[in-house]
């Protein structure tokens, strides 16, 4: 979220955005000193309270279809990212962004967008009328 806008999320774009920001300003300002600076963005992960408090089991199913390969992460995906990321392979590598997602990111934010807008609209349905003025 912190590239890619998704309707209802501002604060979760803004404060993500930040962060991103923040690291490659670090890894400008620390690399001089061998200390690099990376971040990692992680698509949904299984079992974890986003994915408990985010997505229903048939908001899950549609979110499967939309990742090129087909599962959800595993905590061990972000896990293998960071020790990566922290390993000799990764010496050359600050200021990155490292995405891992597998892959949900490309089609853009529209299945969210629009799980979003059916969510507004069920709320809107539950509510009650507004009474008109003078009435």
């Amino acid at each position: 979220m912190a590239y890619m806008p998704h309707a209802f999320q501002v604060h979760v774009g803004a404060a993500k955005a930040g962060i991103e920001m923040m690291m490659r300003n670090l890894a400008l300002e620390w690399g001089r000193f061998g200390i690099r600076a990376n971040s990692i963005v992680p698509g949904p992960i299984e079992g974890t309270e986003g994915m408990r408090r985010l997505a229903d089991p048939a908001a899950a199913r549609r979110m499967l279809e939309a990742i090129p390969v087909g599962r959800l992460g595993s905590v061990d995906d972000i896990g293998h990212a960071a020790a990566f990321l922290a390993s000799p392979l990764a010496s050359y590598i600050t200021g990155c962004m490292l995405v891992v997602d597998g892959g949900q990111n490309l089609p853009g934010s529209a299945m969210f967008n629009m799980g979003a807008a059916q969510a507004l609209r069920a709320q809107e349905q539950k509510a009650p009328a507004p009474e008109a003025p003078g009435g």
